[in-house]
Parts: C-alpha cells; sequence; structure tokens
C-alpha cells in the first residue's frame, strides 16, 4: 500500500513531467498528412532528408559488408522497381507537401533470408530479396512497399528521434527516472504518450493506413492486403504476444485493414476509373 509521502512523490513527478511536455510540445507540433494527427517533431523536413541520406549509405554499406549484393538488373530487381515507381508516383499524388520533397530512391538487396522492407527519412528505400517470396502478388509487395513509404510520408523516423530528445530533456529538467520503481516509471511514461509500446503500435497503424490508400492509388487491388498480413504470420512462425511487440499481431492488423477497406476500395476504383 503506497504511503501518502511515496503518493505525494508520485504526484510532484507528474506535475514536473507534465509541465515539461507542454513546454517541449508547444513550438513543435506538427500534423501527420492524410490522417491529420499532431505529432511532436522537433526536427525539420530538410533534416531528415540530411539523416535519411546518411543513413541510408551506412545500411547499404553494412549490407555490402555482410556479403549481400545490390540487384541491378533480372526479374526481381525489375518485379521490385515497376511497383516501386508506381507507389512513389501515388504517394507523390496523395501527399504532395511532404513526397514532392522527397528524392525517392529503392535499392534491392539480395538477401534472401531476410523477410523485410523499409524506407528511411526521405523515401531512402530498401526490400530484401527475402521478402519476394511471401509477396505472393504484385498488390502485396505494392501494400508493404506503400507500409513503408507512409513511414517517411508521415515522418515517423524523425517523431521517434524527438521523442527520444523529449525523455533526455524531461530527464535533465529533474525527472530522475531512477528515484522512482520500475512499475512507477512505466506507468508516467505511457500515461504522457511517452510509452515506447503505444507508441510505435500507433504508427505502425498508421502506417498500415496511409500505405493501403497509396497502393490502391497506385491502382494495386487493397484487398490483398488481407492475405499478405496471413503469409506474414504464417512465414513468421511462433511470434511474441501482442502486448510484448511494437507492432500490431497479424489478427489485430487484418481487423483494422478490414475495417478501412470501404476507404481503400473507392480510391482504387478512382485509380482504375483514371487509367492507373
Amino acid at each position: 500500500m503506497p504511503t501518502y509521502p511515496d503518493i505525494m512523490c508520485m504526484y510532484r513527478l507528474v506535475v514536473i513531467v507534465a509541465a515539461a511536455v507542454i513546454m517541449l510540445l508547444q513550438p513543435a507540433c506538427t500534423e501527420v498528412s492524410g490522417t491529420g494527427r499532431s505529432q511532436f517533431n522537433i526536427l525539420s523536413v530538410d533534416d531528415e532528408l540530411d539523416l535519411g541520406q546518411q543513413a541510408y549509405v551506412e545500411e547499404l554499406d553494412a549490407a555490402k559488408q555482410a556479403g549481400h549484393t545490390m540487384l541491378t538488373n533480372g526479374a526481381e530487381h525489375d518485379r521490385v522497381m515497376g511497383v516501386s515507381r508506381r507507389i512513389f508516383d501515388a504517394a507523390n499524388r496523395m501527399h504532395p507537401e511532404i513526397a514532392q520533397r522527397f528524392n525517392w530512391e529503392m535499392t534491392v538487396i539480395d538477401d534472401p533470408k531476410t523477410v523485410n522492407a523499409w524506407a528511411l527519412p526521405g523515401g531512402k528505400s530498401a526490400v530484401f530479396t527475402g521478402l519476394l517470396p511471401v509477396t505472393k502478388t504484385d498488390a502485396q509487395l505494392a501494400v508493404v512497399i506503400g507500409h513503408e513509404a507512409a513511414h517517411a510520408i508521415a515522418r515517423h523516423g524523425g517523431e521517434r528521434m524527438s521523442q527520444q530528445a523529449a525523455i533526455n530533456v524531461l530527464m535533465s529538467a529533474g525527472f530522475e527516472l531512477s528515484e522512482a520503481d520500475a512499475g512507477t516509471q512505466e506507468v508516467i511514461m505511457n500515461a504522457l504518450g511517452l510509452g515506447t509500446l503505444a507508441f510505435s503500435r500507433s504508427q505502425e497503424s498508421e502506417a498500415d493506413h496511409l500505405g493501403l490508400l497509396i497502393a490502391a492509388d497506385a491502382g494495386f487491388d487493397p484487398r490483398e492486403a488481407i492475405p499478405l498480413w496471413q503469409n506474414m504470420a504464417a512465414a513468421g512462425g511462433e511470434s511474441p504476444p501482442e502486448f510484448l511487440s511494437t507492432h500490431p499481431s497479424e489478427s489485430t492488423r487484418i481487423q483494422r485493414l478490414n475495417d478501412l477497406m470501404p476507404e481503400a476500395m473507392a480510391v482504387w476504383q478512382a485509380a482504375k476509373a483514371a487509367g492507373r
């Protein structure tokens, strides 16, 4: 049972953190294109472009050092590039204020054991060849590339870095986490929206939403998102429970995508009418 001093100590911690968060958020709130969600981001778009370019070079160098080659031709390369071009064009159409500032670029990394893709701030992207057997149709591949492009459009990388910077400022402003027990730390951080798990799940769901619409606008059947994540679940084998993961479970993701399907189908029908 918490004592009165313990309760007052926790109350003071909450007040200090709340005040610091308010000061941090006031000048740094931006709006996510396509969802209108208010996000905390202290980085400028130019900052993100520079960081994305630097990280892109480093990631490709790391892949080369690991013995992987970057494909420049062949069926796998051509498939990824064909889908990517359509996704990037759709991103520019749907989110011109942010996407048209990007220098979109895609690299195909020949690594059959890695079922993954990513996009860095500024649209620097990569697909590993291990993803291709799991994405059995071009529409399924488009959903993955659209999802990764959506992370860049929603500026999730800058948001994550800003979150960490805010935590560092809070700690230096007098919030000594070491003085609180682990349970108290987690309660306070999650209550203020700074909990890593909840924050990451929110970003993943937002990227699912935006990415599905981008794929649909590019002319890909959005209904292919459902078998895609069923394939992902089968390929993943045993996975950790959802509450231990920074990503939604496949079943939760599929349910949310089903809820979004009427909106995505309308976008797809409009794209088909436009000849895409």
